[in-house]
């Protein structure tokens, strides 16, 4: 069964990473591989609701800080380092990887470890999942732009070359897990935090 769920992840991989690649994709996806450039507009933008913001937008604020609290190091601290899985970059001849600035062909044979980090859950894909459900329950109008946020990052996972698509998808799972634990607590805890 593990063998066939390999083969599986191997050939979506080849799917999702190069054959439907296309010169779009390859000018949006890279952007998502750098926090660095979201992290500090995000933080910015999360202070100003803390501040700034009515007591509700305050407290779905919270929540997205417990979500992440609460994701980043299950996936990060926890799960990768017990399930080691490698990178699809350090084992799959073939795969386009975004590496230092431009795309590159990984070569057959692979002589060089591109990425030191276990693979399993992605974190990007954890993360994303579980604020882009939160942000997307407590204001509908823009679910659909929260849920496809999620998605893009997840898929840029595998654009990128640094995770399989189980990665991403178990990493959706784990994030909304996540989320459905903080919507349940929010919900009994805060009934004033119902959806705008």
């Amino acid at each position: 069964m593990l063998n066939f769920i390999v083969v599986i992840d191997t050939h979506l991989m080849y799917f999702l990473n190069d054959t439907i690649r296309n010169p779009v994709f390859n000018l949006i996806m890279p952007i998502f591989d750098y926090d660095e450039i979201w992290r500090i507009p995000l933080i910015a933008a999360w202070l100003g609701v803390m501040i700034f913001g009515k007591r509700r937008v305050r407290i779905v604020g919270l929540g997205a800080l417990v979500l992440i609290i609460m994701t980043d190091p299950i996936s990060a601290a926890v799960l990768k380092p017990l399930f080691e899985r490698i990178r699809p970059c350090n084992v799959l001849p073939g795969i386009n990887m975004w590496h230092e600035g431009a795309w590159i062909v990984i070569p057959d044979p692979i002589l060089q470890i591109y990425k030191n980090s276990p693979s399993l859950p992605s974190s990007h894909a954890t993360n994303t999942a579980a604020q882009g459900l939160w942000w997307g329950w407590a204001y509908p109008k823009a679910k659909w732009y929260c849920y496809g946020t999620a998605v893009v990052i997840g898929y840029s996972r595998l654009y990128d070359g640094v995770h399989w698509p189980g990665d991403v998808l178990f990493g959706w799972i784990i994030g909304g897990m996540c989320f459905l634990l903080v919507w349940y607590m929010s919900k009994r805890l805060i009934p004033e935090i119902r959806p705008s």
